[in-house]
């Protein structure tokens, strides 16, 4: 014979609120356990985000090992690529002969490196200008 439904036991018992509980603080705990950690790591996602961009700003500043590497010393001495033109050629050698020439005061052995590099530079630009007319 089955009991009538006033008689069986009544649910949650003494047993079942420990387990509940236990449920119910997985249940919330979890998930937003996982969303504090969610907000650290996009914190510290930003901070280096922050960073790199950083470094991308800087980027066109400074200029890779590599290149200087393949620029001849007489074209650095201007801050001139190696595939400038030499109206560009022109420029920075004024720019950069205005201080050291002597007649303002320049020292006359720094005058004349800076004159002896613009001839080489003078020379490479020319040479590659014509490369490039050949082609």
């Amino acid at each position: 014979m089955v009991p009538p439904l006033a008689a069986a036991a009544t649910w949650p018992n003494g047993a079942d609120w420990p387990a509940l509980g236990l449920f119910g603080a997985l249940a919330l705990g979890l998930p937003a356990l996982g969303y504090v950690f969610l907000a650290i790591d996009v914190r510290r996602y930003l901070r280096s985000l922050r960073r790199a961009l950083a470094v991308i700003v800087q980027a066109p500043t400074a200029v890779p090992y590599w290149v200087l590497r393949d620029r001849p010393p007489c074209l650095e001495t201007f801050g001139v690529d190696a595939h400038c033109s030499e109206e560009q050629l022109w420029a920075a050698y004024r720019e950069r002969v205005k201080d050291a020439h002597p007649d303002r005061g320049g020292d006359l052995q720094q005058f004349l490196r800076i004159q002896k590099h613009f001839e080489q530079s003078l020379h490479l630009v020319r040479q590659r200008a014509a490369r490039r007319q050949r082609r």
